[in-house]
């Protein structure tokens, strides 16, 4: 009888172990894989594009085409060719354009300089600013600027300066919605991998991907920092479980600052 108890005993503890050994068996055990998430209310702008803007300010017309890129960091860089006309005078602008986007209690916008020569009926310079709205719920921009002009004819020299509020369409595709695809690596507890963000125009920015995985919290961290293009940019995640399931991001791309936070 005494050696049956030992022996029951020691089955008791074998069973313990195995409980335990399921139990940590049963805890979710991230794998290499591909790992996507579609964003659509954490809105990503991309305002690279041509617009073509018209406006009418004390009896001159201003008909503008600005072609602008938004590079990844937030810069916008391009140029705007305008005309301005009051039935009489004529003249063409050919400007370069400057600035940066960005967000300000929520709503994403920027603020533009440019300056360039004046041709036509009178010749000169010209210096303009402006502001730069995103309307989210039509997809336009709201556009408010300013351009001082200084002309000279002959010997005959004068400032000018026109001034009014557009509004242009975003280019085709730009919804604000954005994708993030993981392809990740796992070694032991470490991560590693490439990620390839996609924007709503199919303009695609990549990644490399650094972290960890907490086997006993299920918790994953990585940090994405941004290639080529992409130079300058990043994002980190948290998430939690086998399918990497968001729980938390942050980031800064487009002169923009993605947040998520999942409860």
């Amino acid at each position: 009888m005494k050696e049956a108890s030992v022996h029951m005993k020691h089955m008791k503890y074998v069973l313990v172990l195995l409980f335990a050994f399921c139990a940590v068996s049963a805890k979710a055990q991230l794998t290499s894989g591909t790992y996507g998430y579609v964003f659509t209310n954490t809105p990503l702008w991309d305002v690279t594009g041509t617009y073509h803007l018209s406006g009418s300010s004390n009896g001159v017309t201003d008909t503008a085409t600005f072609v602008v890129t938004n590079s990844a960091t937030g810069a916008i860089t391009g140029t705007q060719t305008e005309t301005l006309n009051d039935g009489t005078i004529t003249l063409a602008i050919d400007n370069t354009v400057t600035g940066k986007i960005g967000v300000r209690a929520g709503i994403a916008g920027a603020k533009l300089k440019s300056s360039g020569p004046v041709t036509g009926t009178l010749t000169g310079t010209a210096k303009g600013k402006s502001t730069e709205t995103l309307v989210e719920s039509n997809l336009t921009i709201e556009v408010a600027f300013t351009e001082a002009l200084k002309l000279q004819a002959g010997h005959v020299k004068a400032k000018e300066k026109f001034s009014a509020v557009v509004s242009t369409s975003l280019p085709g595709g730009m919804t604000g919605d954005w994708t993030l695809t993981n392809d990740i690596t796992v070694a032991a507890n470490k991560l590693t991998g490439t990620g390839t963000l996609t924007l709503s125009n199919g303009r695609v920015l990549t990644y490399a991907i650094t972290g960890s995985y907490n086997t006993s919290t299920e918790v994953a961290k990585l940090k994405l920092a941004g290639q080529g293009e992409a130079a300058k940019t990043s994002l980190s995640l948290t998430t939690t479980g086998a399918n990497m399931d968001l729980t938390a991001l942050k980031g800064k791309v487009l002169g923009q600052k993605p947040t998520v936070t999942v409860p």
